[in-house]
């Protein structure tokens, strides 16, 4: 298993691991330890770098397979490196942007779902932007508007961003914890659950700023119909 360093600290951007195991064509490397977040939850890969007997390679990707973390490379590595020590290195300013955006989707879900009960049906994360699919029969510009001038009311009370494991039966306890329609609560002995203080608390296991005044100023980029009961906002920050 990998052990998820940004669990530990989202901030960290450089770190010191282990190579466990190689792909056949040398391309990728299992690591016993990584900052790099693997796809989920509409949050997109990290890339960066790895430092490696003195030769730097570009983690272009960073995905999960049987608990481990890989790393994709732009070039083969030599051959007898099993075992071998590294550095990583993160593009900070990438997953920063990422953070941002995750975190601000937080909020935007947090003000729909207590003003309008609306659950997530799906969204994505990007650099410069995000996207939040949510259960809502309409997005008159009334409510468009209400929902950005209530996310940027509730980034200014400058909430902390609280993450913490629950036990299933601590999670019984809080139903608003699924907020995604449709979705079974993870599966497992203790669960991740991201919470804004006095907004929104939910299964995540994505990384997020520490306090959401980092967010600045939310705007609404545009809306789109996805169905009859299903409405799409895109976000930015400034």
């Amino acid at each position: 298993m990998t052990e998820k360093l940004y669990y530990i600290d989202p901030y960290l951007q450089e770190f010191e691991a282990k190579i466990v195991t190689i792909s056949e064509d040398r391309l990728a490397v299992a690591l016993d330890r990584s900052l790099f977040f693997t796809p989920g939850g509409g949050q997109p890969t990290d890339t960066g770098t790895l430092t490696i007997d003195g030769e730097i390679y570009n983690v272009t990707e960073a995905y999960s397979s049987e608990g481990l973390t890989w790393h994709k490379l732009d070039r083969a590595l030599p051959t007898g490196l099993k075992g071998q020590s590294l550095k990583g290195a993160l593009d900070w300013e990438r997953r920063y942007a990422i953070m941002r955006h995750h975190t601000a989707l937080h909020v935007l879900n947090g003000v729909a779902y207590l003003a309008f009960g609306a659950l997530v049906t799906g969204g994505q994360i990007y650099t410069d932007r995000a996207r939040i699919d949510l259960t809502l029969e309409d997005l008159n510009p009334e409510k468009v508007a209400y929902i950005e001038k209530e996310s940027n009311a509730i980034i200014a009370k400058a909430f902390d961003t609280i993450p913490r494991l629950v036990t299933q039966e601590e999670a019984a306890t809080m139903p608003e914890l699924v907020r995604t329609l449709n979705a079974m609560p993870p599966q497992s002995e203790k669960m991740r659950v991201v919470e804004i203080a006095g907004l929104d608390r939910q299964f995540c296991g994505g990384t997020h700023v520490a306090n959401i005044r980092e967010l600045g100023t939310l705007k609404v980029l545009g809306t789109r119909s996805k169905g009859k009961v299903n409405k799409r906002i895109e976000i930015g920050l400034e």
